[in-house]
């Protein structure tokens, strides 16, 4: 007897479980989101784009929850959605008990800025293009001139990616400039020498074939007596002296 009254109370009470999940369940998604929550989760370290860009960008897709059932807010969509806009390097959208909306968002990272005869914008570590915004100030390799078919942004990406890694060179280096012959120059920060790198192929062995020259050469003699540097040949530097 007490065998069939502990079975039946445990039938019982998986019966109410069951029920009362279900019942919550239905009820939870027919609750309102009440609150939309947007954090850039690697604001600390870069400031490409804010919170009030993220809610604007939602606003523009029409994708705002607030006021709108839970059980109808589509989150997965939403990280499709805001991943088509082409500035975020990752979208995490979830639900809150409560009623909150969660939107956790990662930025893609430039990592050099074209100003050159094919436009003007920036490109991150993957060789994606990215919009300019005029509140994002960073410290990056700028490329100029004859960016074009013969001579791509993604050609060099390479340089410009080792220049910014690099604290000597990025430092030192202002400005890529693409000549007219579609070779690569390099535009010091100090000094008006013109470092002509000629192709971009064996840049890593041309900049370490500089460096030697800056340590044994320009730290005793300097190098205001030089208008070009060039790095085009095969383990040579040839400086050029400035004409009297």
């Amino acid at each position: 007897m007490k065998v069939l009254l502990r079975f039946l109370l445990m039938v019982v009470l998986v019966s109410y479980l069951f029920v009362s999940f279900f019942f919550l369940r239905s009820y939870a998604a027919e609750d309102k989101c009440r609150d939309l929550q947007v954090e850039i989760t690697d604001s600390a370290v870069l400031h490409y784009i804010s919170p009030a860009d993220v809610y604007n960008y939602i606003e523009d897709f029409e994708m705002d929850p607030c006021g709108k059932p839970l059980g109808g807010i589509d989150t997965e969509k939403m990280e499709r959605t805001l991943m088509s806009n082409g500035v975020l390097g990752s979208v995490e959208c979830y639900k809150k008990v409560g009623g909150t909306v969660c939107v956790e968002v990662t930025q893609r990272i430039p990592v050099m800025r074209v100003m050159a005869d094919d436009g003007n914008y920036y490109v991150d570590a993957e060789g994606q293009r990215m919009a300019v915004r005029t509140q994002y100030q960073a410290h990056l390799p700028l490329v100029t001139g004859r960016v074009d078919s013969v001579l791509t942004y993604r050609d060099m990406l390479p340089l410009a990616r080792y220049i910014y890694n690099h604290r000597f060179w990025n430092a030192q280096i202002e400005q890529i400039y693409v000549n007219e012959r579609h070779e690569v120059e390099l535009v010091p920060r100090v000094g008006d020498q013109t470092i002509l790198l000629g192709s971009v192929q064996d840049f890593e062995t041309k900049l370490d074939n500089l460096m030697l020259v800056y340590k044994k050469v320009f730290s005793k003699a300097g190098w205001a007596m030089y208008d070009t540097v060039s790095l085009k040949f095969k383990n040579q530097v040839v400086c050029t002296r400035k004409k009297k």
